[in-house]
């Protein structure tokens, strides 16, 4: 690597504005030797870019949680309900520092 240290500032500007073209020009071609890559591999599968992107999208789609059933619900609101994971709901936390017990709550 050359010395630059010895440059004024208006040859280190202009080193710095050349530096940066080459960057998006390197940039540039590292993205179009990727696509060229993509549509290669494509190819040799026989599929278009659109169906392997689909693909990925609908594998990740099957990766949804399954919902739990509640445990545990509220007898002032029916509507409030909790599943026994992650942290106590607000009115079960109330309701315990009453006194009552959590298993009077259970479904």
């Amino acid at each position: 690597m050359p010395d630059i240290s010895n440059l004024s500032v208006e040859e280190l500007k202009k080193l710095q504005i050349e530096a940066e073209v080459l960057i998006a020009s390197k940039k540039d071609q590292a993205i179009e030797d990727a696509y060229t890559q993509i549509l290669a591999i494509a190819e040799n599968l026989g599929l278009s870019i659109e169906q392997i992107l689909e693909f990925g999208t609908s594998k990740r789609k099957k990766t949804t949680r399954k919902s739990v059933e509640p445990r545990y619900r509220s007898k002032a609101n029916p509507e409030d309900t909790w599943t026994g994971r992650g942290k106590q709901p607000r009115w079960l936390v109330a309701e315990l520092e009453k006194g009552a017990k959590l298993e009077s709550f259970l479904i």
